[in-house]
């Protein structure tokens, strides 16, 4: 019924916690060693302070899901008590949204209709809820799971999924009439376990940020809004206080620490290492060797697009790029990718030039939202812009890329 920790046939424990996170868990007898709180499928632990939940530890068996009617209610879990749970007060008229953890969709599994209806509805528990802004993309947070799946990476179709919030420094808060303050989550973390081809356990975990202004790490580094990064299971752990069993970050493919190893063999060139992954594509495995990025250095940039265009969509689609530096840029063989195909450019930019390129073929720009990266004749990443879906009320209205800071 619960989480189970060795349901992919090795070992996926659920978290410990740091020495400082250790205090603030939520106890109370009527949960299982006091901590846990078990629902169909899935297994969540609270925060004593924060009523969120600190993680959700779900269980997917993809051969046994099934599409059942959604449930409209939500829930206190008296086991955990009131006082401890964010309920609707804190999602009434306002931009913030009952955010699943252990997804419905995902948890409505079992071996008959009514079980996995039990498992989707047992899912509307404020306890699974995080304040997640609307527009926070839930379907492509949710993709990362389908995206497994998708690359035929598993061989068990098994998933086990840890998500859990992530609070900044300075997190954002709010307080409905005669209620309790509650933080907002800066962002949130998922990490998903499967079974490879190889028989052993392998792990992507992702962080997304919904309030990059908190951000911000020491490093200087700093998450974009509802943009996804892979990370080093180590990131994760810094920044919520949970502590992974060691095979977890074992079995994840990127760095934190300064690795000579992977720097010389798979080009790691940034330590701890933060991926953006929009398509199952980008996604980074065990031995990639990682793309050159100099996105900060050269000064070329995908300045604008045409993507719903009328008429002949395809055909009437265009890209333009911009050469802000003092220099001329010869772009022969330079290429514009989408996450499928590449178009190789031609041409040249002086110090402030744009050029619009059409037609685009092979590549496409979905009116559905997607990337566009820009290389150098070197195989080198100069830019990479990503665009939301296009309603029809933009149609041949050109989006505009805000020019990242150098």
């Amino acid at each position: 019924m619960a989480y189970d920790p060795n349901f992919l046939g090795q070992p996926l424990p659920l978290p410990s916690f740091s020495p400082e996170l250790e205090g603030l868990v939520l106890r109370k007898p009527e949960l299982d060693k006091e901590i846990y709180a078990h629902y169909h499928n899935y297994t969540v632990v609270m925060h004593r302070e924060l009523r969120t939940p600190l993680f959700a530890a779900l269980n997917i068996d993809q051969d046994k899901l099934q599409s059942v009617k959604r449930s409209k209610n939500w829930h206190i879990d008296t086991r955990v008590g009131a006082p401890h749970q964010l309920d609707n007060d804190y999602y009434y008229k306002n931009p913030w949204d009952r955010g699943h953890l252990a997804r419905r969709a995902a948890a409505a599994w079992g071996d008959s209709p009514r079980e996995a209806k039990h498992a989707s509805d047992d899912t509307f528990f404020f306890t699974n809820a995080a304040l997640q802004h609307q527009n926070f993309n839930q379907d492509e947070w949710l993709a990362l799971e389908d995206w497994v799946k998708n690359l035929s990476l598993d061989s068990t179709n098994k998933i086990s999924v840890i998500s859990g919030p992530i609070f900044g420094e300075f997190a954002r808060s709010i307080t409905p009439a005669g209620r309790p303050r509650a933080l907002i989550p800066s962002a949130f973390f998922k990490v998903v376990g499967f079974i490879n081809k190889q028989e052993k356990l392998e792990i992507r975990s992702f962080i997304m940020a919904q309030d990059e202004l908190t951000m911000g790490d020491m490093r200087g580094k700093h998450l974009f809004e509802f943009q996804r990064y892979q990370v080093s299971i180590t990131e994760i752990e810094e920044l919520t206080g949970l502590r992974f069993s060691s095979e977890v970050p074992d079995s994840n493919p990127l760095f934190f620490n300064e690795n000579a190893t992977a720097r010389e063999n798979l080009n790691v060139t940034n330590f701890p290492e933060r991926i953006e992954v929009d398509s199952a594509s980008e996604m980074v495995g065990v031995e990639t060797r990682r793309e050159t990025i100099r996105d900060l250095e050269v000064p070329v940039f995908i300045a604008a697009a045409l993507i719903n265009a009328s008429g002949d969509e395809r055909s009437g689609e265009w890209v333009s790029i911009i050469n802000l530096s003092n220099e001329h840029v010869d772009l022969s063989g330079w290429s514009l990718k989408d996450p499928q195909d590449s178009l190789t450019l031609e041409g040249s930019l002086a110090p402030g030039e744009a050029m619009q390129v059409a037609p685009l073929s092979p590549i496409e720009l979905s009116n559905q939202g997607g990337t566009i990266s820009l290389y150098n004749q070197a195989g080198e990443r100069i830019d990479r812009v990503k665009y939301p879906q296009q309603p029809k009320e933009v149609e041949n209205k050109p989006f505009i890329f805000a020019i990242r800071n150098q």
